[in-house]
């Protein structure tokens, strides 16, 4: 063999020698799961602080807030929580394992902000902190190891009640209607649909409304997106004393004959209060704006829209 080629030879096993010295000596750091349960199986999830607290549970395949009655959860927010926090992985090597690291990363019990998850049979504890660095701190609640994982848990996911429910109360397609009738003190009257036209009722007129009425299209918009974020129990007395006096009532009847009754009743100055199908568990607060629409008189509804 000619000695230049074995020089080549030998260099290369030198550097092979040495890349697998090196790969010994700082080995790749290896990834795995924060919650090592199945996400699909979860039916609890607690998220609290020293200050707030908010309760997840999964029934009928529903994720739903549980203060202060079952109600269902924000579908995106619960996806978004799935994806970047109960499927995320992290270095398994920790970013400090010293007898002050929980102290160093404010990841104190009644400084950090806890994750705990169950499927019914296992449960993980997880507590995270941010620093104000791109990504959170997280140990888990019987561990000392500090990790580090790649997002912003801390920022994103506060235990908040308006922030985790679903604010949709009501949600009619136009097509679904059948009837909305009304009654406020000053008038009792029916909006009723027959195949793409309206009709409007009361004791003492009978009209066609036009398509672009601008109080039918309130009332038909609202159905199909009626939202509130503040909800309020009806175990407190300041709030259930508000139905001693019902300023508005109106009843939705489906075109399958299906009929849902909503009661607005005056709380303060500013504020309404809405009880659905006379349910005293939970009440719902809405604006002025919203009772007004359905409060308007016969002369409104004959004006003619503008397409």
């Amino acid at each position: 063999m000619k000695k230049a080629k074995l020089i080549l030879i030998i260099l290369l096993g030198l550097l092979l020698l040495l890349y697998i010295g090196l790969k010994i000596a700082n080995p790749a750091q290896r990834t795995s799961k924060v919650f090592k349960l199945d996400p699909d199986k979860l039916n609890y999830i607690e998220i609290f602080t020293q200050e707030e607290e908010i309760k997840l549970i999964k029934e009928d395949g529903i994720w739903k807030t549980t203060i202060p009655a079952p109600w269902p959860a924000d579908s995106l927010k619960i996806h978004n929580f799935f994806e970047d926090v109960l499927k995320a992985e992290y270095f398994s090597i920790p970013i400090s394992s010293s007898e002050s690291a929980i102290n160093d990363y404010n990841l104190e019990d009644d400084q950090a902000m806890h994750v705990r998850v169950s499927d019914g049979k296992n449960e993980v504890h997880v507590l995270y902190s941010n620093l104000g660095n791109p990504w959170d701190y997280f140990r888990y609640a019987d561990g000392k190891d500090v990790y580090q994982v790649r997002s912003k848990v801390v920022q994103a996911y506060q235990p908040t009640i308006t922030q985790w429910r679903s604010s949709e109360i009501i949600h009619y397609w136009e097509e679904e209607l059948g009837q909305i009738k009304v009654k406020h003190e000053k008038n009792t009257y029916t909006l009723e649909r027959l195949g793409t036209e309206w009709y409007y009722r009361d004791a003492k007129n009978d009209f066609q409304v036009d398509f672009h009425n601008y109080a039918l299209v309130k009332i038909v918009n609202i159905l199909q997106n009626f939202r509130s974020s503040v909800f309020v129990s009806g175990e407190e007395e300041e709030y259930r004393k508000a139905f001693n006096y019902v300023e508005c009532t109106v009843w939705i009847t489906d075109v399958e004959g299906n009929t849902r009754k909503l009661e607005f009743a005056p709380f303060d100055s500013h504020r309404y209060l809405l009880r659905i199908d006379d349910d005293n568990t939970v009440y719902y607060q809405v604006v002025f704006d919203t009772i007004f629409r359905f409060m308007r008189q016969p002369e409104i509804f004959k004006r003619k829209g503008t397409p």
